[in-house]
């Protein structure tokens, strides 16, 4: 009998993993074709070696006033729950449009080194606080019972919950490194003086006088994905909070100083939508927004199906969605899309285009929403579904009856994506069907004070349309994983 089943998992991995390996040779073949285009030379310019330097400071010191801010909010996001949402919009807005009310908020001081540092801060703070609160809430009751009974220095009680706290600390470290590392929206909307390697690349390959410099850059641009990409298999996610969380007692003087920056939060969240007090370009505004939703429409149903089939390959215990999840998750976006600008030059400014190139880019992100939802059916649930229904019967059974609310939450996440997607929205639509995030972007970076106060309308609107998306998936609650 163990031998029939080992047989048949043999049989099922093979074709269940076949749609990741798919994945993953699309994903891939827009590098593919930019190397093609222009070749392969290691020999850094002293300029992109000084911003290589520099992107990979200020990745740093993005991370640390990230945690910084992660910590500073925790207090906050436990005992006054009411601040948690407002805190939580400068990052599920489009970082355009946080990075906009930033600059008007702060003025000159955002247009150099530390503006980008802070933008990073204050975009990812928030994310990283939710790690932060995920990992004390699942801090063991007994221990933080005898916190409160045996510990009188607050110093002692404080060292310990650090030590408690260390994998979130370290993947929150980890994860807004590469997120700040492969920044291009924020250095590009602060004036592009302090470029990172991300809008370098752009600059350099859409430039015909420096286009040969570009191919040393992608190249290190992409080792240096591949080594921000090894450590994802090694740092363990923070633990996830526990069914009756018990947290630890914060004091008045904590909670007043974590409600203080919070209100903070809320200050830079009133300037993201303050702009749509004063409308500008409304009738402008129509066609940019309704390529938006079409692409939106269109890229997240077919990532939904995408995620599917990946974790049908999961479900046959196959190693290839993880491994295209990795890959797809850590490389270069702007190189990405500058390779597919080559690979599909016909199609270049077309809505078809741009919705297939956020299809591949959302994938991940709906892959990683569907993952943990079919983990936590019970294992021998799932072992015993998949070894008689098989792993597509069992996933599309799942899906139906266990997996359905988790489904519509992640479409709507990957529809809210793909309207902040900037990257991809600025580099593949010059000159054709400008999405209302490329449009924005266009206003703000433009030396003209009318088109840059309709920028402002267009980033507070483009933010209203992401966060009524994420506020729909908020609303949904999973049910119980059981069949």
């Amino acid at each position: 009998m163990e031998a029939e089943v080992a047989e048949g998992d043999r049989v099922w991995v093979k074709p269940h993993g076949l749609p990741a390996l798919f994945f993953l040779a699309l994903f891939t073949t827009p590098y593919a074709a930019l190397f093609a285009k222009l070749g392969f030379s290691p020999q850094l310019d002293p300029y992109s070696l000084w911003v290589l330097l520099f992107t990979a400071g200020q990745a740093a010191a993005s991370a640390l006033l990230s945690t910084a801010l992660g910590l500073a909010l925790l207090p906050a996001y436990v005992r006054a729950p009411w601040l948690k949402p407002v805190a939580l919009v400068p990052f599920f807005a489009p970082a355009l449009s946080t990075v906009d009310a930033l600059a008007r908020l702060h003025g000159d001081f955002m247009y150099g080194p530390w503006g980008i540092v802070l933008a990073h801060g204050v975009y990812y703070g928030p994310y990283s606080a939710l790690l932060l609160e995920s990992n004390l809430r699942s801090i063991p009751s007994d221990l933080l019972d005898a916190l409160a009974l045996y510990t009188r220095r607050r110093a002692t009680a404080a060292r310990v919950l650090l030590a408690e706290l260390k994998p979130s600390l370290l993947y929150s470290l980890y994860t807004t490194y590469v997120f700040s590392f492969l920044s291009f929206t924020t250095p590009l909307l602060l004036g592009g003086r302090y470029p990172t390697v991300e809008l370098l690349v752009y600059l350099y390959a859409t430039s015909f006088a420096s286009t040969a410099l570009a191919a040393p850059l992608v190249l290190v641009s992409l080792a240096a994905s591949a080594a921000l990409a090894a450590p994802f298999f090694k740092i363990p996610p923070p633990p996830p909070a526990g069914p009756a969380p018990s947290t630890p007692r914060v004091g008045p003087a904590a909670t007043a100083a974590s409600a203080a920056v919070a209100l903070y939060f809320a200050v830079v969240a009133a300037y993201i939508f303050a702009p749509l007090a004063s409308p500008r370009a409304v009738g402008d505004l129509a066609r940019p927004l309704a390529n938006s939703l079409q692409v939106a429409l269109v890229s997240s149903g077919a990532a939904l199906a995408m995620g599917l089939l990946l974790l049908v390959g999961d479900a046959a215990a196959s190693k290839a969605p993880a491994v295209a999840y990795a890959a797809s998750l850590s490389l270069s976006r702007s190189v990405f899309a500058l390779g597919f600008f080559y690979l599909a030059q016909p199609l270049y400014g077309t809505l078809i285009a741009l919705a297939a190139a956020h299809a591949l880019v959302l994938t991940p992100l709906v892959y990683s929403l569907l993952k943990p939802s079919w983990d936590k059916i019970r294992s021998d649930v799932r072992e015993a579904c998949v070894l008689y229904l098989g792993p597509t019967r069992c996933v599309v059974r799942a899906a139906a009856e266990a997996l359905g609310p988790s489904i519509v939450q992640a479409w709507l996440l990957a529809f809210a994506a793909s309207l902040s997607e900037t990257t991809l929205a600025y580099i593949l639509t010059a000159g054709g069907e400008p999405t209302i995030a490329a449009a924005a972007a266009r206003l703000l970076t433009s030396r003209a004070p009318e088109l840059i106060e309709a920028g402002h309308f267009y980033s507070a609107v483009l933010a209203a349309a992401v966060m009524a998306a994420v506020a729909a998936s908020r609303l949904i609650r999973p049910r119980p994983y059981s069949f």
